[in-house]
């Protein structure tokens, strides 16, 4: 299926970036902790720096786990419904609900991120770039919805139920 060979590789590189965003980070945080409590000299662009990336994993960490299912949700309400066929209406449902938070999410985060014009006081980026992830996350969580939404379709169409682990991850039967 090309949509899964696609999905895999996505997340798979994007888990990647996301590491190293991290360490970029715990490097960036452990200097400053160095440089402050060995040297007595905080490193003064290290604390915006390090809250800016941050806020960038928490976003694309978001767009990830979404990818992989791993966001919190009810998987094992819809799990339980026995028909193949309501059961993928239920989620078709939900994912459209997704859709049209994920969409406003991303249409305002644009407005904001092309409207600002301020920068950041110690590093002197353009806020902007860091409002940027609204947007960006929100878009790629847009096509990662649509393909939810054309697989549950799909689904529907061949009354099969969607291959999940949920109900043996938390003990109980199918």
């Amino acid at each position: 299926m090309k949509d899964k060979s696609f999905v895999s590789i996505f997340a798979g590189i994007y888990k990647y970036i996301l590491i190293l965003l991290t360490l970029i980070m715990f490097v960036i945080v452990g200097s400053n902790v160095f440089a402050r409590f060995v040297l007595n000299s905080s490193l003064g662009w290290a604390d915006e720096l390090a809250r800016f990336i941050f806020i960038w994993i928490s976003f694309l960490g978001a767009v990830y786990a979404y990818t992989t299912d791993d966001h919190v949700g009810l998987n094992f309400v819809v799990a339980k419904i026995k028909s193949a066929r309501v059961q993928n209406i239920v989620s078709i449902i939900s994912d459209l609900f997704i859709l049209l938070v994920v969409g406003f999410i991303t249409y305002y985060g644009y407005i904001v991120a092309v409207s600002a014009t301020n920068v950041s006081p110690a590093l002197y980026i353009p806020m902007s770039l860091i409002y940027a992830v609204v947007p960006v996350s929100g878009l790629m969580m847009v096509v990662i919805n649509l393909m939810k939404i054309k697989k549950h379709i799909e689904l529907y169409i061949k009354d099969e139920k969607e291959k999940s682990n949920v109900m043996k991850d938390i003990g109980g039967a199918e």
